[in-house]
C-alpha cells in the first residue's frame, strides 16, 4: 500500500553541532570565523526540500540536492533531512545578514522557515577628520575641530589623548575636539584610543602643528610631515586615511637591505605601489602586511610637479604565531644533503622553538649526528624568521614527520614536513604515479584559489 504524503515538521537550526534554541534569533560569530551550519526536518512524505537563504537570496541552490537512499527501512514521520553549509571566513559585512533555512514541501501552500541573525563581532577602526582639512596650514586664533569615529562591534566609544595624557579641551559626545580659537601651545601627538571586548585599540598617531603668523610661513603649507603607528590584531581590518587635498597615493616602503631574487636592491628602499586614492583598507590583516605605509600627496607648482610624503604610519600586527613550511611533503636518495625550511611569524616574539624528529627534539643551535638546526634568521617582513633544520646525510631511518613548533605569549603553532626517502640504488618514480601527483595538486592548488564562501549539501540523516 502506497504511503500517503505527508508533510514535515517544523525545521530547527544547529550550528557546529549545537542545536539552537527556537527563541535563539542572534548568533555571535567573531570576525573570520568558520561556521558550519545545519538544517534539520524531521519526517515527511515524499522528502522536503531544504535550501538556504542569505537575506533572502539563495545561496549556492545547484549544489543542494536530495539523499537518494533508499529509506524504505523506516517510516517516514521518523526520518531526518538535514542541509549542511559552511560559511567562512566570516566578514565584518555580514553583520546583522539573516540566514535562513526553507523547507518546501507538495503538502505545504508555504515553506517552513527557520532563519537566525549573525552578530559578527569585530575589532575597531579608525576614521579621524579635520576641519579646516589636512593638509591646510593652523595658525593661532583659527577654530579647528578633531573628529575620530570608530567602527566595531561591540560598539566602542572614542576617548582623544595628547601627548599620552588628556586633550586640552573637552570631547563631545560624538568624538570631536573643538578648538574654538587655537594656540601653539596645543600642538602636539593626539590619537583616538577606544576600549574593546577584545583589548585596547589606538588609531595613527596625528602631529597637529600649529603656527604663529611671526613664523613667516602662515601662508605657506607646512607639508605635514606626519607620522603615527597603529597596531592591529592578526586577521583584523584596518583603514588608513591620507590628508586630503591634491591627488593622493597609498605605498609600501621597502627596506634597503630586502632580496626579491632579482639581484636589484637598491640603496634607500623603494614604495611599492597599493593603489590610488585618500583611503587604504587592510582586511584579514596577517603578519606579511607589517611595515610603513605611505601616503604619497602630488602637488602641482608652477616650476615643477612635487610630490611629498605628508603621512608615514608604522603598521604592526598582533597575534598567535603562525608556521608555514616552504614544502610540507619532501623526497630524498640515502646519502643526500637536505634542508627543511619553514618561515614563521609572532608578535609578541617567539618564546620556544624546537624541531620535533622522528627520533629526537632540537632547538636552533643544536648538532645531533647528521642533523643541524641552524639558528633563526630574521625574515623580509616584521616579525618573521626563517627556521632550518639540516640533515647532512639522509639515511632511511630519517622518514618520517618533522614538526617544527612555535610557542609565544598569544599561544602555539606548528608546522609539519613529511620526509619520504627512497634508497639510491632504487630509486624510481612510475610515470602513472608521478602524473597522479600532479594531477592532485593542481586539483588542490585550484581548490585552495576559489573565493569559497559557501559549500550546501543535503542528506538523509540517521
Amino acid at each position: 500500500m502506497a504511503t500517503p504524503d505527508q508533510p514535515p515538521k517544523a525545521p530547527y537550526l544547529s550550528v557546529d553541532g549545537r542545536r539552537l534554541d527556537a527563541g535563539n534569533a542572534f548568533l555571535p560569530v567573531r570576525e573570520g570565523a568558520e561556521l558550519t551550519l545545519r538544517c534539520t526536518a524531521e519526517g515527511g512524505h515524499p522528502a522536503p526540500r531544504l535550501a538556504w537563504l542569505l537575506n533572502g537570496e539563495p545561496l549556492n541552490s545547484s549544489s543542494s540536492s536530495s539523499s537518494s537512499e533508499d529509506s524504505s527501512s523506516s517510516s517516514p514521520q521518523h526520518q531526518h533531512w538535514c542541509a549542511e553549509a559552511r560559511l567562512g571566513p566570516v566578514l565584518r559585512d555580514y553583520h546583522n545578514a539573516t540566514v535562513a533555512c526553507a523547507v518546501r514541501h507538495v503538502t505545504l501552500p508555504a515553506p517552513l522557515n527557520v532563519s537566525l541573525l549573525l552578530d559578527v563581532q569585530y575589532t575597531p577602526s579608525f576614521m579621524i577628520s579635520r576641519v579646516p582639512g589636512f593638509g591646510f596650514p593652523i595658525t593661532e586664533g583659527m577654530a579647528v575641530s578633531l573628529k575620530c569615529e570608530v567602527d566595531s562591534n561591540p560598539p566602542s566609544g572614542p576617548v582623544w589623548l595628547k601627548d599620552d595624557g588628556a586633550p586640552p579641551v573637552a570631547q563631545s559626545a560624538d568624538g570631536t575636539l573643538n578648538f574654538s580659537a587655537i594656540r601653539r601651545e596645543h600642538s602636539g601627538w593626539y590619537k583616538c584610543t577606544c576600549r574593546h571586548p577584545q583589548g585596547d585599540f589606538s588609531s595613527i598617531g596625528y602631529f597637529l602643528n600649529v603656527r604663529h603668523e611671526e613664523d613667516g610661513e602662515a601662508t605657506q603649507d607646512p607639508g605635514l610631515g606626519e607620522a603615527g603607528e597603529v597596531q592591529v590584531a592578526l586577521g583584523g581590518a584596518l583603514q588608513l586615511q591620507c590628508p586630503s587635498g591634491g591627488l593622493s597615493c597609498w605605498g609600501r616602503a621597502s627596506g634597503a637591505d630586502d632580496d626579491d631574487g632579482g639581484g636589484g636592491g637598491g640603496g634607500g628602499g623603494g614604495l611599492e605601489p597599493l593603489g590610488a586614492g585618500p583611503r587604504l583598507s587592510l582586511d584579514r590583516v596577517v603578519y606579511q602586511e607589517a611595515g610603513e605605509y605611505r601616503c604619497v600627496q602630488g602637488r602641482r607648482r608652477p616650476d615643477l610637479d612635487e610630490w611629498r610624503v605628508p603621512l608615514s604610519v608604522k603598521v604592526d600586527v598582533t597575534g598567535a604565531p603562525e608556521v608555514l613550511p616552504a614544502n610540507r611533503t619532501l623526497s630524498a636518495l640515502t646519502g643526500q644533503r637536505l634542508a627543511l625550511t619553514v618561515r614563521y611569524c609572532a608578535n609578541p616574539p617567539a618564546s620556544q622553538l624546537a624541531w620535533l624528529t622522528p627520533s629526537r627534539a632540537l632547538r636552533p643551535g643544536d648538532v645531533e649526528g647528521s642533523l643541524e638546526a641552524h639558528y633563526v634568521a630574521i625574515g623580509r617582513t616584521p616579525y618573521c624568521h626563517e627556521a632550518v633544520l639540516m640533515l647532512h646525510s639522509v639515511t632511511l631511518a630519517d622518514e618520517g614527520e618533522y614538526v617544527f613548533v612555535v610557542r609565544s605569549p598569544r599561544g602555539l603553532a606548528e608546522g609539519v614536513v613529511t620526509l619520504n626517502v627512497t634508497h639510491a640504488s632504487s630509486f624510481s618514480v612510475p610515470a602513472a604515479r608521478a602524473q597522479h601527483q600532479s594531477a592532485a595538486a593542481s586539483v588542490l592548488v585550484a581548490v585552495l584559489a576559489l573565493p569559497q564562501l559557501l559549500y550546501v549539501r543535503q542528506t538523509l540523516c540517521v
